[in-house]
């Protein structure tokens, strides 16, 4: 399966974008908010047109699912079995497996059965941005795509999420899209990572590469976490080799590990 970008632009908001996405790995777009990676995403997925250049997508029909930035906006129905249901029905599948596959995307967002009756718009918004996930899993997907997945978790649902997408693409071998300006949970999650500004490509690499390029990442307008900075300006001022990481207590235990 194919997902490439070759010269992709549209309008003043998006130019001459290249790029290759790796089958079975994690990809992060990532960008300051109105600087282009929703534009990109719904491009990508046929939700928008009108783009120069060649967009190369092979996933097609049910093996793509789109998770939108705000979840009730793929809300239609008064309740969760419903909306797990509608695509399902779409394409027809029996009701045996129709019943299994709501039950399996529900576990695997990690929410009750006990949902099923309940309306998707009155659940807290990591409920709804979890569900959001399951009417999409619910197709068994190849390629899955995520605008700002982390907008409405709190820590404990983002951590549940993280190891719900290292599971998919681990386990299920799935392709997943994640454009998001996140940049702690894009480093814990990504393999690969595609940085725009103002609508232009700027940087590509491998997930090791990310926060050694932080200073392009400030330059987008993307705010880096105060341990990452502080942890690059003492590898630069001491000449020394501290490991990047968002644990406190890790970067004391490397830090003694240094000194004594």
């Amino acid at each position: 399966m194919e997902l490439k970008l070759d010269k992709v632009s549209y309008q003043d908001k998006l130019t001459n974008i290249s790029y290759s996405f790796e089958e079975g790995m994690i990809t992060s777009v990532i960008s300051a908010s109105g600087s282009g990676k929703t534009l990109l995403s719904y491009l990508i997925s046929g939700i928008e047109k009108g783009y120069t250049g060649t967009i190369t997508n092979s996933y097609q029909g049910r093996q793509m699912g789109y998770v939108f930035q705000n979840p009730e906006e793929s809300f239609i129905f008064n309740t969760v079995r419903e909306e797990l249901i509608f695509g399902l029905r779409k394409y027809n599948y029996k009701v045996s497996t129709i019943e299994k596959r709501i039950s399996d995307s529900l576990k695997l967002v990690n929410l009750p059965l006990t949902y099923l009756d309940r309306s998707p718009f009155e659940l807290s918004s990591g409920e709804k941005e979890l569900l959001s996930i399951a009417t999409v899993l619910c197709l068994n997907p190849k390629l899955i795509i995520l605008d700002d997945p982390t907008l409405y978790l709190d820590n404990q649902k983002e951590e549940y999420l993280i190891k719900l997408l290292k599971k998919l693409k681990r386990d299920y071998h799935r392709t997943i899209v994640i454009f998001s300006s996140d940049i702690e949970f894009v480093t814990k999650v990504t393999d690969n990572y595609l940085l725009l500004k103002n609508g232009k490509m700027v940087s590509e690499g491998k997930s090791k590469e990310l926060l050694l390029n932080s200073d392009k990442i400030k330059k987008a307008g993307i705010e880096i976490p105060k341990i990452i900075d502080f942890i690059n300006s003492v590898n630069k001022k001491k000449n020394i080799g501290l490991d990047l990481t968002f644990d406190i207590k890790e970067l004391m235990k490397d830090i003694y590990r240094h000194v004594k």
